[in-house]
């Protein structure tokens, strides 16, 4: 088994071109994303057949992070993390500031630095000298330039980087339009949004351009051996928990509107014996019959608000089972979703499950205000971490919000999160790790 990270020297350095293409030619690859992010692992998904994992230290702890790496590395050929941001770029100007670094320093994994070749020539070589020699702990073992406007380029660049900055360069990716991935205002789109056949012709290209301008071998040998022992059977925190909830059933939204989730949440709940069963609140006509749990995870309800409207079965069958008692747990657009009303930007509005008597409100911009890792405190004591990313904000409110009460390392501070009943719903989303009461309170008590 190996383990290999990829990192920029920025935001939009290529990291995510870079690591599709490595996803796409290598084989049995276990995918990871670093941070909290639920679009970029719906590409890795579908460049390497495997789920992908998010791994946030400041979500749910370095040894929680150094678990959930280890556990989804079984028995796999190679794990391959896609990095976030600039590899030192986290919360503050310190190295524990939950980066990119941060990671690779946690796992002791070699890390290949992606750096962008546009406008640059010599300037390369002094780029890659200060990310190796700003946290010498943090092993830099190769550079990938992206962006490349020709193979006399990359040989003019490799030279001045493995003179001045002592790394080795494993390749370059050419200038290409085809590679980009298209984008809206949360970041990339989901790939199960694309055209199937875009999508396995772009793995194709992937395939193509790994083999002929990266040095894959060289790749491979660079990659760090290591040996996964961590299993959720023997990871002590939760081998208490397996099977207790068994004979429960849940039932997750899952379809274009509703698709965020952390992986290891939707695996904790089977470890705990829970039956899953998925379900589209665009498609279904009602919520799975003998449902203990329901859980609406974050996405784009906006994006198809009126689909959601028009399913009036749906939203009749979820009212029922909110007032029979079913406990209902909704992260960020499904929270949106259990409210009554949605206005967008064009003007438009339309009309949701109103079980919660307040409305949204798209924005143009991001949310600034409430963006980012946030820590928690919830109304009976359980503290925790969370993150906030929207495009929306609450409007005609006529509900107590203030199950959460949330803070930044700005001192920023704000309620959220309302607890009606059996619904608990809120814009953060949270990893089940960052506090196992949390988990339990969702599935006992609410």
């Amino acid at each position: 088994m190996k383990k290999v990270l990829i990192a920029g020297t920025n935001s939009g350095s290529g990291k995510t071109t870079v690591t599709s293409i490595l996803m796409s030619c290598l084989a049995n690859v276990a995918p990871f994303k670093v941070g909290p992010d639920y679009i970029d692992t719906t590409y890795h998904e579908i460049f390497t057949g495997n789920k992908s994992h998010n791994l946030d230290i400041f979500m749910v702890g370095e040894e929680n992070m150094r678990n959930i790496f280890e556990i989804y590395s079984q028995n796999k050929n190679i794990a391959v993390i896609e990095g976030v941001m600039g590899l030192f770029d986290g919360l503050s100007n310190e190295f524990d500031n939950f980066s990119t670094a941060h990671v690779a320093r946690i796992l002791d994994i070699p890390v290949i630095l992606v750096i962008s070749a546009k406008a640059i020539s010599t300037s390369c070589a002094a780029i890659a000298l200060g990310f190796k020699i700003l946290d010498p702990r943090i092993n830099i073992c190769g550079v990938i330039l992206n962006n490349m406007s020709s193979q006399r380029h990359y040989l003019s660049l490799k030279e001045a980087i493995e003179k001045y900055a002592n790394i080795e360069c494993l390749g370059y990716v050419p200038k290409n339009e085809s590679l980009a991935l298209e984008s809206r205002h949360l970041g990339l789109k989901l790939a199960f949004e694309e055209n199937e056949k875009k999508i396995l012709q772009r793995k194709k290209l992937f395939c193509e351009i790994g083999e002929k301008y990266l040095d894959l071998k060289k790749i491979k040998k660079i990659a760090k051996n290591f040996e996964p022992k961590m299993t959720f059977e023997n990871w002590e925190k939760i081998k208490n928990l397996k099977n207790k909830y068994f004979g429960k059933k849940v039932a997750i939204a899952k379809d274009r509107a509703f698709s965020f989730y952390y992986q290891e949440n939707l695996d904790l709940l089977k470890f705990c014996g829970f039956e899953i069963t998925e379900f589209s609140p665009i498609f279904d006509k009602k919520i799975p019959e003998n449902i203990d749990f329901i859980y609406f995870g974050g996405g784009y309800p906006e994006l198809f608000a009126k689909e959601l409207q028009d399913n009036i079965s749906m939203k009749k069958s979820i009212l029922e089972e909110f007032e029979k008692g079913t406990k209902i747990y909704a992260e960020c657009g499904g929270f949106m979703y259990l409210a009554k009303k949605i206005h967008l930007l064009d003007g438009e509005n339309y009309n949701f499950c109103g079980i919660l008597d307040l409305e949204i409100k798209m924005r143009e911009t991001l949310n600034i205000k409430r963006f980012g890792y946030i820590n928690i405190e919830t109304e009976n004591g359980i503290k925790l971490k969370g993150h906030e990313f929207h495009y929306s904000e609450i409007v005609k409110n006529k509900e107590n919000y203030t199950f959460y009460k949330i803070c930044k390392n700005d001192d920023r501070k704000w309620d959220c999160g309302y607890r009606k009943k059996n619904i608990l719903a809120g814009y953060p989303h949270i990893s089940f790790f960052s506090n196992l009461k949390f988990f339990k309170f969702l599935v006992e008590e609410l």
